[in-house]
């Protein structure tokens, strides 16, 4: 009974955490990227598709504050690029930007 228990243990301990393939840890918020633009022009809507942010460091391990630094890289990068804004739905994730 004790091995059962102390297997089991070990299972959810390992299940919960641990690494994504590409290196970034399961248990944190390690980029932000755009999903969805409401850009008028096809290519504005290709270009803000193709936009990742990495987080810095390790990652967040709140997804509200994940969800904040995500929401600046938006805005920044909106006001950087437009010179009239749209809207873009957005996610943050536990894996890296894909190169």
């Amino acid at each position: 009974m004790k091995r059962i228990i102390l297997t089991s243990v070990a299972i959810a301990l390992f299940g919960c955490g641990g690494s994504n393939s590409d290196g970034s840890s399961k248990s944190t918020y390690s980029s932000c990227k755009i999903t969805q633009s409401s850009a008028l022009l096809a290519s504005d809507r290709e270009r803000d598709l193709k936009q990742c942010w990495n987080a810095p460091g390790k990652g967040y391990e709140s997804m509200g504050d994940a969800l904040q630094w995500c929401e600046s890289q938006i805005n920044t990068y909106i006001a950087n690029t437009y010179l009239v804004g749209h809207s873009v739905t957005y996610v943050a994730e536990s894996t890296y930007c894909k190169s």
